[in-house]
């Protein structure tokens, strides 16, 4: 459910916006938020994946981790990107990222606007991939209830104040529509020490569930789950309030992330008991957009901008029905052939090299009688 409300907003926050639509215009601005959701849930998952081990006193394994990442991540990323570079009518804007910084994953470092610039969020993916399951190797002997808090708090208060001390040094004495705002978001939006809230939400949550599962399965059902609902909803509420109030400025730096990500979490808790997965998984479609969400949010802004140019010489803008509704159906086709054709069978041989590799896993030694 989630997972399908984070690319639905991601998508409506790279799409046009028409004038006097308040509403729909607030809304979409709002869809930043979208890459927040994705960012907790993969913090939720990558952490259970790699805390799940260490709760069994087991050391987690950094070759089956990085097989079933890359095969996960790399297949699919890496057809998109040669169709940006290679494909002259495919990207939405001319490409001028250099090659190299998508292939190492610093893209999102100095990033201005231009064709495929929305896989800056998979770079900061691999940076958390990279440094999560050292520090968990790392730490994992002592990782206790109130450390993991404190470190979580730390990681929090310090994006805030780094956030912060950018923006009075660069942004402070800036008046609306002045030039030096182009440099925001390439300081303080793409780069991964600003958004470090959400992953790390997600872990925190990860480490709830694994390591106090009981109070895990308190305050995930019931009133408790009822009120961890509103409290994501009034998280969210203010995020919104800040979004239209002070976009850009100091309060919208620093409390934006942090309440978008809390707010998230606390909706992720309140939807993970067992009567609100029944719930949601009833939705019609909601499975199927659960696993496409990668390739959609991949293609989505090369196939619509297409499908608009297509259009446009017919008298259909952005906003024409027929317009709407075809973006939506090509991205549906395009996410789908990526999927079926390049994400499921590197999936499949995931499990194939997974097997192979638990299969040569020494068995442990009998005990000496």
């Amino acid at each position: 459910m989630l997972r399908c409300l984070a690319i639905l907003i991601v998508v409506v926050f790279h799409y046009p916006r028409p004038e006097g639509h308040e509403l729909y215009q607030a809304f979409a601005n709002f869809g930043w938020t979208g890459v927040e959701l994705f960012f907790v849930l993969s913090g939720f998952l990558i952490g259970s994946q790699l805390l799940e081990p260490v709760s069994r006193g087991e050391t987690p394994s950094l070759k089956r981790f990085y097989l079933r990442r890359s095969l996960r991540i790399l297949p699919s990323f890496l057809v998109v990107l040669a169709l940006y570079l290679f494909v002259p009518a495919w990207p939405e804007m001319p490409v001028v990222t250099p090659a190299w910084q998508f292939l190492t994953f610093t893209q999102n470092f100095g990033l201005r606007r231009n064709g495929f610039s929305h896989a800056w969020s998979l770079c900061v993916e691999e940076h958390f991939y990279l440094v999560l399951p050292l520090t968990v190797l790392a730490l994992r002997k002592h990782l206790r209830a109130p450390s993991l808090i404190a470190l979580a708090a730390a990681v929090m208060l310090g994006g805030m104040l780094l956030r912060g001390g950018l923006w009075m040094q660069h942004f402070s004495t800036l008046g609306p529509g002045e030039p030096g705002w182009r440099e925001y978001d390439k300081l303080l939006y793409y780069p991964t020490y600003a958004r470090l809230d959400g992953l790390t939400c997600g872990v925190l949550l990860a480490a709830l569930r694994v390591f106090r599962p009981a109070a895990w399965e308190r305050w995930t059902r019931g009133a408790r789950a009822g009120g961890m609902a509103v409290v994501g909803l009034a998280c969210l509420g203010g995020v919104l309030f800040i979004n239209e109030e002070h976009y850009r400025y100091l309060p919208y730096v620093l409390l934006s992330f942090p309440l978008a990500s809390l707010g998230f979490a606390a909706l992720l808790m309140a939807l993970s008991g067992p009567s609100a997965s029944r719930v949601c998984a009833r939705i019609p479609g909601v499975k199927t957009f659960a696993v496409l969400s990668f390739t959609v949010y991949l293609t989505h802004k090369a196939v619509q901008h297409g499908v608009r140019d297509a259009l446009a010489p017919h008298g259909m803008d952005a906003f024409h029905v027929v317009t709407v509704l075809g973006g939506a159906v090509a991205v549906l086709l395009a996410s789908l052939a990526l999927h079926h054709g390049v994400e499921r069978p590197m999936l499949k041989l995931r499990e194939r090299l997974e097997r192979r590799l638990l299969s040569r896993k020494p068995l442990p030694q009998p005990a000496v009688s």
